[in-house]
């Protein structure tokens, strides 16, 4: 018995082994059945599993890139786009839809790079058109990084929990009042209108509405009630294979009239707002001067370039569905790329409605102009915290105006860690406000240090930072104001110490001020234990939590030797080191590759950070590295220094997840 367990146990693993050495091209084909049967996910996964069989099938990677970038997943598909980002005449602007995944991943640094660097060497036709369309993704890049420090810190936003959202897309929210929403969601794979009702502090679980009409075929949504509750305008989409798509998705607009408790058979609006083979969608009524005004977005004939932003009216006297001709908002509100989910506000005269075609920090921002018909002040964009890297839309505000709903796929502290899903976030007013206080003292004596500098940055899940603002303080004390749902270093510099920092996350909705006091080390001097401070005015804060794993820690230590690869197209040497490995993409300074390490050498340079080398193990050659940097803007100011050290052969290598990637041009 025990002999036939074992053969059995052998056999299971052989089948096991034979099962997972599956060839290129059988991956291939598993990837175009996902791909027929829509499961876009698996087909994008599959064909980069065929790609890292076989290498050389470029094609493969690219159909994963493709994919990757449907689904919204940006940091896959620039890593798919990465391998190919320069070969634009094989696979068009394909350096283009890396440098937007970039951006849209919230690496504005990089993403600034690789947009430059795809003007440059492009050579296609158009070249003036797409010269205007990268400065405005330049200017967002530039945007975002200034968009922290500058966020809106009366609003604060939070995620709806799953009465209203699921693993599939919720959007379109649509508030009857402050205490009961319409929605759209996905769920069964068919778009379909849902309502829900606020209890407490959650909301109840999503239901189709009382007596709401049949409707046998396509994804009915995107719901908008007429200010007087008498009719209530959606879009019928006809079915597509593949997951769901607000903008790509043919829709049209239909009405459904309220007669006493129910809701009257649909009527489809005229073909002069539903026109052949284009898509009308996003529609929002709004009443004024007798006449009801009803947005919505659409592709038709006549407007700037892909969706744009119309409207038509009828005589509100009339129970007709009589409107006018469509009239576009004109070049002030759209723009050559997508303007959709249109939102006026009567009251302040007001329409909020989002764009990827004016400057954005992310694809689709909110923006806000005043005006009315045809005439609207230039579009502003509404910054943080409405408006993130992902995409922003369906901005609505709730009948008291106190607050409001929008539409993200955009990751959101711990509770939404993909971007793949649109989720309905709500806003409030008077949000939460929140500080990072501390003092800073000499370690030796415990005695106030005066004259500091403190810089603050955000930190992103896989390790980046971005520097949001740097002061000096004359008093030993420092304190920022802060968002919430967000990671933070800080950073404290003081004349004669060595620099001190700590990480912390504002994450707790029960806490308002976070800090931690800062003990610098005399330079030179040999660390001593931290006293344990009971210092006057210093401000309550709860415990500093330990790193997180994998989160980049200033001078690590290093480890045991291990064997790595490089992942550039032009670096695929193993290499040994023992280089501390941190999580998302950092940088390092390559200073010289030498036959035999001589740590002297180096010594002019030691002081700048950590000395890593890495032996090349098919060549005998060791590169010699100054090391970590977590932005690229630091590591080109380290840079500079380093030249002028004599090191004019030094350049940068960026890696990720700690492995090496490539030179940074």
């Amino acid at each position: 018995m025990t002999r036939k367990l074992i053969l059995l146990i052998v056999l299971s693993v052989g089948f096991v082994s034979l099962g997972s050495a599956q060839s290129w091209r059988k991956l291939k084909k598993e990837a175009e059945q996902a791909y027929e049967e829509g499961q876009l996910a698996d087909a994008a996964d599959k064909y980069e599993q065929a790609w890292r069989k076989k290498r050389k099938k470029e094609g493969l990677i690219y159909q994963a890139g493709e994919l990757y970038y449907q689904l919204r997943d940006y940091r896959k598909a620039a890593e798919a786009y990465r391998t190919i980002k320069e070969k634009n005449d094989e696979y068009p602007l394909v350096g283009l839809k890396y440098a937007r995944c970039l951006k849209q991943d919230g690496q504005y640094d990089r993403a600034i790079n690789e947009f430059e660097s795809f003007m440059k060497g492009y050579t296609g036709d158009g070249r003036d058109i797409l010269e205007e369309i990268i400065q405005n993704e330049i200017a967002g890049c530039r945007l975002g990084m200034e968009a922290p420090a500058q966020a809106d810190r009366d609003l604060e936003m939070l995620l709806l929990g799953d009465g209203v959202n699921s693993d599939k897309d919720e959007f379109a929210p649509y508030p009857v009042s402050d205490n009961e929403l319409y929605y759209s969601s996905t769920i069964g794979d068919r778009a379909r209108i849902y309502t829900s009702r606020r209890e407490g502090s959650a909301w109840s679980k999503g239901e189709p509405p009382r007596n709401f009409p049949v409707i046998q075929t396509g994804h009915f949504c995107n719901g908008a009630m007429a200010p007087d509750g008498s009719r209530l305008y959606f879009t019928v989409c006809s079915n597509t294979s593949g997951p769901w798509n607000d903008v790509k998705t043919r829709c049209e607009i239909f009405v459904t009239k309220r007669v006493g408790a129910v809701w009257s058979q649909p009527e489809r609006l005229p073909d002069y707002i539903n026109m052949n083979g284009v898509t009308a969608t996003h529609p929002f009524p709004v009443h004024q001067r007798g006449q009801e005004i009803l947005f919505f977005a659409s592709n038709r004939d006549g407007g700037r370039g892909g969706m744009d932003l119309w409207y038509a009216s009828r005589d509100l006297g009339a129970d007709n569905i009589d409107f006018s001709f469509p009239v576009n908002l004109g070049p002030v509100v759209n723009t050559l790329g997508d303007e959709i989910t249109p939102y006026y506000n009567g009251e302040d005269q007001t329409l909020y409605f989002s764009s990827n075609g004016h400057i954005s920090i992310g694809g689709f921002d909110v923006f806000s102009a005043i005006g009315d018909e045809v005439s609207w002040s230039q579009p502003d964009n509404l910054g943080m915290p409405v408006n993130s890297s992902a995409d922003d839309y369906f901005y609505i505000l709730n009948p008291s105006r106190t607050g409001g709903f929008m539409t993200s796929n955009r990751v959101f502290a711990g509770q939404k860690t993909s971007t793949t899903q649109e989720d309905v976030f709500e806003f409030a007013a008077g949000g939460r406000r929140v500080m990072v206080k501390g003092n800073v003292y000499d370690r030796q004596s415990g005695e106030p240090i005066n004259d500091i500098t403190v810089t603050l940055y955000q930190v992103f899940d896989d390790g980046r930072e971005s520097e949001l603002i740097t002061r000096s303080f004359s008093d030993g004390k420092y304190s920022y104001e802060i968002l919430p749902n967000r990671s933070f270093r800080v950073e404290v510099q003081a004349y004669g110490y060595e620099p001190g920092a700590y990480r912390f996350s504002s994450e707790d909705m029960n806490t308002f001020t976070y800090g931690q006091p800062i003990f610098l080390e005399v330079e030179g001097a040999v660390a001593a234990p931290s006293p344990d401070p009971t210092y006057p005015g210093e401000p309550a804060q709860p415990t500093q939590p330990a790193p997180v794993a994998g989160q980049p820690v200033p001078g690590a230590p290093a480890g045991a030797p291990y064997t790595a690869r490089g992942r550039g197209p032009n670096d695929t040497y193993e290499y040994q080191t023992t280089a501390p490995r941190h999580q998302g993409t950092y940088y390092k300074i390559q200073l010289a590759a030498v036959g035999e390490y001589n740590p002297e050498r180096f010594s002019n340079v030691a002081n700048m950070g950590r000395i890593d080398t890495e032996l090349i193990l098919a060549r005998s050659l060791t590169r010699v590295l100054l090391a970590d940097f977590f932005s690229l803007a630091e590591a080109r100011s380290a840079m500079q220094q380093v030249k002028n050290k004599g090191y004019s052969g030094a350049y940068i290598v960026e890696y990720i997840d700690g492995e090496r990637y490539s030179r940074v041009q």
